[in-house]
């Protein structure tokens, strides 16, 4: 039972340090905060940040590595998955973890977290269509129209994230799955017409 609780007090401690870097990524670049900045913010001791990580760098790796995973098992669901199913579930993630996203749209980041998403985002979308509707993205035009529409996705998501979430939920997941059923009866209309 002990180990139990200190599991749970241990895991509690690493969600308080992944928040704080989060929180202070918005404001600042990783390369500014100091250890101290996140035990501060996360309200623990010093020696407590090193009982978990070996500095801010392995904070950062670690917490990516958990969007990455987190948000790539709900895109891969992406075929199984009407539109508006997918963006619920993406969105939901969003609310559940407002820093966490903050930080992959957030100006003082490399941009790198937010290039691994998109190009998760536009694979799978690209292997969805291909099963579907046997579009070939090879051809510029596809591979132009798909480009966009994973950079216009994203787009609304930062700047709903961005924006501190003022819109409801319900009206970016209407704006999504427009856009995912405008680009796919496009790339439909162009597969048809090429007789594929």
């Amino acid at each position: 039972m002990a180990e139990k609780k200190t599991n749970r007090r241990a895991q509690k401690t690493k969600q308080a340090i992944f928040t704080a870097l989060a929180e202070l990524m918005c404001d600042k670049e990783l390369r500014h905060i100091t250890v101290q900045d996140i035990s501060d913010k996360a309200d623990i001791h010093r020696v407590t940040f090193y009982k978990h990580f070996l500095d801010i760098y392995d904070v950062y790796e670690q917490l990516e590595t958990i969007i990455l995973s987190d948000v790539g098992m709900i895109i891969t669901e992406y075929g199984e998955k009407t539109s508006e199913e997918l963006y619920r579930a993406v969105l939901k993630y969003i609310a559940d973890h407002p820093a966490y996203c903050k930080l992959v749209f957030s100006p003082h980041n490399t941009g790198v977290l937010y290039q691994k998403l998109l190009k998760m985002f536009d694979g799978v979308r690209r292997l969805v269509l291909t099963e579907q509707l046997g579009v070939d993205f090879s051809d510029i035009n596809a591979d132009t129209v798909i480009r966009y529409h994973a950079n216009g996705c994203f787009s609304v998501i930062s700047n709903w994230v961005m924006t501190g979430f003022e819109q409801p939920q319900s009206a970016i997941i209407q704006t999504l799955s427009w856009l995912d059923k405008n680009v796919q009866d496009y790339l439909g209309s162009r597969t048809k017409k090429q007789g594929r």
